[in-house]
């Protein structure tokens, strides 16, 4: 493995800084990327083979989540039963972590995560295609829409996103205390204005990793970490999308 601490291509390695000061990505994850050695540059070509491969890996990760969704709907997966699921794609999740070098073994964590993922959403998306279908649909062309777009942007601008990484990660912590609060102050306004913030993280992460996978190594393990990073920022995006929609629906 390629020696993450400065060896990124600039030699100071802003995309391998440690969130918070922390050497762990967005979502807990011990997995350090391999970055390329110091004074090499990845081409054109070794950037599009890794984003090819993680775009690949990300259309089949939702394909397969899905499927889960679809599957929990049609077995009426309640509330309780979602939460165990849950915490079994934590499980998973975390054995990933751990054998991310293993080849096959990976890969079949991977799915088998996203998939999970998509069964714990069955009962909030059930919900919705029973009471309030537009509204769902709405959410999932926006964030489709919105996470093109920014992939699109971050991946042919000159910007440089590294920088955003402290700050997407403090904003996340704040998100989570905001999430813990709003169990006891119950205000449209205060919900109104999480989801909003929401949005914007999540749209940050986003630009953050898409732009990442510039100066990543080319190599399946890399692929697998942002995939499923990147899959977890639109999920959670798509949920805050949904979160403000349902809120303005309310209100007409």
């Amino acid at each position: 493995m390629y020696n993450p601490r400065n060896n990124n291509p600039y030699g100071g390695g802003p995309y391998n800084r440690p969130f918070g000061g922390r050497r762990q990505n967005l979502f807990g994850s011990a997995y350090d990327y391999q970055s390329l050695p110091y004074g090499y540059t990845n081409t054109a070509a070794q950037s599009s083979s890794l984003m090819g491969k993680v775009l690949s890996m990300l259309g089949l990760s939702f394909l397969i989540a899905s499927v889960g969704a679809f599957f929990g709907i049609s077995i009426g997966l309640g509330s309780g039963a979602s939460l165990f699921v849950v915490l079994l794609g934590f499980v998973v999740l975390i054995a990933l972590q751990f054998l991310i070098q293993r080849q096959g073994i990976n890969l079949f964590l991977l799915y088998t995560f996203t998939f999970l993922e998509g069964l714990a959403l069955a009962p909030l998306l059930g919900a919705y295609l029973y009471a309030a279908p537009t509204i769902l649909f709405q959410a999932f062309a926006i964030t489709a829409v919105a996470s093109i777009g920014l992939g699109v942007y971050a991946w042919t601008t000159k910007r440089d996103f590294s920088r955003l990484g402290d700050y997407l990660f403090w904003g996340l912590i704040l998100l989570i205390v905001a999430g813990l609060i709003g169990f006891f102050f119950r205000s449209p306004l205060f919900y109104t204005v999480v989801a909003f913030v929401g949005v914007a993280i999540f749209s940050g992460f986003v630009l953050y990793y898409i732009q990442r996978a510039k100066y990543m190594a080319d190599t399946t393990p890399n692929a697998i970490g942002l995939t499923v990073s990147i899959f977890l920022t639109v999920i959670n995006l798509f949920l805050y999308i949904l979160q403000i929609l349902s809120i303005f629906s309310r209100r007409d």
